[in-house]
Order: structure tokens, then sequence, then C-alpha cells
């Protein structure tokens, strides 16, 4: 069975798949870049957030929504670090339905007219199909890295040596589904992630491969920790003689 990757790419050349990837894609989760952190809404049940979506421009200058198949197509989309949201796909239409998106921009992509996302709305309505977020839990996996990262290791361990708020780092693969395994970072911090990831991403952009895929995330997050269980920490912070 096709993952909706697959299918994607499969729509674009054969029009008989094309009906079974919309089916797909509205009962998926999809990824998209946020321009701030989520902020729970209050007095909303469980889910409630508020998201604030970049926008892109094609060349004639129509404004779009990008949202990606993956987390490995948004980075390759980003190329640097950015804060990001998984939503269920007919949920993302919902709320943008007055605009225009395009589905994995600068690579196989499909744009999605506010027409278009209007009617794929209606049509859900009439079968009665739900927005469905799946479990992180379920579909997540996390494992020691399988080839050796002591070039990577190394040149994060010097960078957190200068970070008086990082205490420790864990480096693990990160398997989600069918998709390639990707590198994620767990740091034990305080503070503010932005104010140190972006730096971080950028350092470490010297040092990492072909093909590396280098996602981060904080100890302080539920999923952040569950990673960690995977693995041993490469650095741990040197206590100070005061700490002692």
């Amino acid at each position: 069975m096709m993952n909706l990757d697959e299918l994607l790419k499969a729509a674009i050349t054969d029009p008989s798949k094309r009906s079974l990837f919309l089916q797909t894609l509205i009962k998926s989760d999809v990824y998209v870049i946020i321009k701030n952190p989520i902020k729970k809404e209050r007095g909303r049940e469980e889910g409630g957030v508020q998201l604030e979506l970049i926008t892109i421009k094609n060349p004639s200058g129509d404004v779009f929504i990008p949202f990606f198949t993956s987390h490995r197509a948004l980075q390759q989309f980003a190329k640097r670090y950015v804060e990001y949201y998984k939503i269920n796909c007919l949920r993302l239409f919902d709320l943008i339905q007055s605009a225009s998106a395009v589905l994995n921009p600068n690579s196989y992509g499909k744009e999605f007219s506010s027409q278009e996302i209007k009617s794929i709305l209606m049509i859900a309505r009439n079968l009665h199909i739900k927005a469905i977020s799946y479990n992180e839990e379920e579909t997540i996996n996390y494992r020691r890295c399988e080839r050796t990262m002591g070039y990577l290791t190394k040149a994060a361990s010097k960078f957190f040596s200068k970070q008086e708020n990082v205490d420790g780092a864990y480096i693990v693969e990160m398997v989600r589904g069918c998709e390639k395994p990707q590198l994620l970072m767990v740091i034990d911090m305080i503070g503010s992630t932005r104010k140190l990831f972006v730096p971080l991403s950028k350092y470490l952009s010297r040092y990492t491969k072909s093909g590396d895929n280098l996602c981060f995330i904080s100890m302080e997050e539920e999923m952040g920790r569950k990673a960690a269980k995977a693995t041993d920490a490469f650095y741990i912070r040197k206590k100070r003689y005061f700490e002692r």
C-alpha cells in the first residue's frame, strides 16, 4: 500500500490515482510551518490552538499557504530550523478555506485553490468524514543511531559547552511510519527553544552530511523525554564547584 508521499507522486502522472490520493490526504496528518510557538486557546476543548501560518508567493505573485506530506519534506523546503505543527489535513482545510494552499512546494507539489478546498470540505461533510489526528505515540518510534554520529555529537558538545542553560543532550533515530529515519536531538535545557535551536541549527549545518535530516526538541516536551529513553546522553554539562 502506497503512503501519502508516494500517492502524490503517482497522482501527478496517473489521473486514475487522484481520487485515492485525495481520499487519503483528507484522512492524513500534514505539517505546516508556523510563525510562533503554539498558544492554547482558553475555553476550548483539548486540541484548541492558535496557528499563525507562513505564506509564500509563486512567480505570478499568487499567495499560498505551504503544507507538507511529511516532516522530511518540510525540512527539505525550509533548509533550517523552523517551528512547525502537525495537523489533520481536513482540519487544516477547515481553518484556511478562504485561502489557497500548496502541498510540498519546490517539489512534486499540488496547488489547491480556495474554491477547491471548499469543494473538498463540502464533499467530506456529505460523506460524514471527520478530521482525525493520529496519536504521536502510535506513529513514532525511537532507536539508537545505527551509524556513528561522532562528527555531529562532537560539534554539538562544543556548542553546548558554551550554553549555560543546557544540561545534557541525546541523539536518536526517529522513525515515522514508512518515512526514512530522521535524526532527533533531544536537549535538556531551560529557556527559549527558538533562541537556542536557531543558532544551533546554523552551527551544525557546517558539520552535517548529505542525507542528514536533523531536528531538535526540548526534554520539557513529552516526546523529547520518551525519545531520550532510547539512548544515553552524549553530552552532560560539568557541574560547577558550587553545584557539587
